[in-house]
């Protein structure tokens, strides 16, 4: 119904569509093992595009830089350690808005992506990086958008986040890739087909119990305190730069 109303009525959204849900079944025929498991194929936002750099955003710092999780994987294969409540969160591998500038003249500078076929111009060296690579990479300093691209975006983040805080879903993240041709932003809200179910709390206690006063927030929290802190860093990630267009 939500993305009925996003495609029929214009309703700004960014999240990435759902294209196909499968369920694949397989038999062990060694060890007698049956196993289910339930597939989603995603669009792909970077058809078509030239991405020299993926992010992938939260709005949380703790874990969430790429350099802590590699050594965190390191260690992990080091003490043979398996995935635990307390674990970081890891990158989304995936495909994942717009600046001020453009090589085209095109002056929206917001583009939520194409439906996907194939991943055909992003390349495995292409990393994945999180939240704390992100502020490293802008200074820690707002990214640019033209005023009607930063409308656009934080109307449709104000919709998605409202509409997956009501459905109970979180650990949602949104994908950024900077498109080096036309420098423009490229934007999709992936990952957010997960409740907030008994295990997730569990998992919210098992972050919190380590933590200490001033340290940052564990990355499990409930729906609405997801949304909250996710919009309010999309705000301190994203900036308005007026145009040669904007009315003052």
């Amino acid at each position: 119904e939500y993305l009925s109303k996003a495609f029929f009525h214009g309703l700004p959204t960014v999240l990435c569509k759902i294209v196909g849900v499968y369920q694949i079944g397989y038999h062990n025929r060694l060890t007698g093992k049956r196993t289910m498991e339930q597939v989603a194929v995603m669009q792909n936002i970077f058809h078509g595009r030239k991405i020299s750099k993926v992010f992938d955003l939260k709005g949380s710092l703790r874990g969430r830089f790429t350099q802590q999780l590699a050594e965190k994987g390191r260690n992990a294969k080091r003490h043979g350690s398996s995935n635990d409540l307390a674990d970081l969160d890891s990158p989304v591998d995936g495909d994942p808005i717009g600046s001020s500038r453009h090589s085209d003249g095109n002056e929206s500078g917001f583009s939520p992506g194409e439906d996907a076929e194939e991943a055909d111009l992003l390349g495995p060296s292409v990393p994945t990086l999180l939240d704390g690579d992100f502020l490293e990479f802008t200074s820690g300093r707002p990214l640019p958008l033209n005023d009607r691209s930063k409308a656009v975006f934080h109307m449709s983040i104000l919709n998605d986040t409202l509409f997956l805080s009501i459905i109970n879903v979180l650990d949602y993240s949104i994908l950024v890739g900077i498109d080096e041709e036309k420098w423009e932003l490229v934007v999709g809200i992936i990952d957010y087909m997960r409740q907030y179910d008994i295990l997730k709390q569990m998992e919210r206690v098992g972050k919190s119990i380590p933590m200490v006063v001033g340290s940052e927030a564990p990355t499990i929290i409930q729906p609405p305190l997801y949304k909250s802190r996710f919009t309010n860093a999309m705000e301190r990630y994203f900036m308005t730069v007026p145009s040669k267009w904007t009315n003052i």
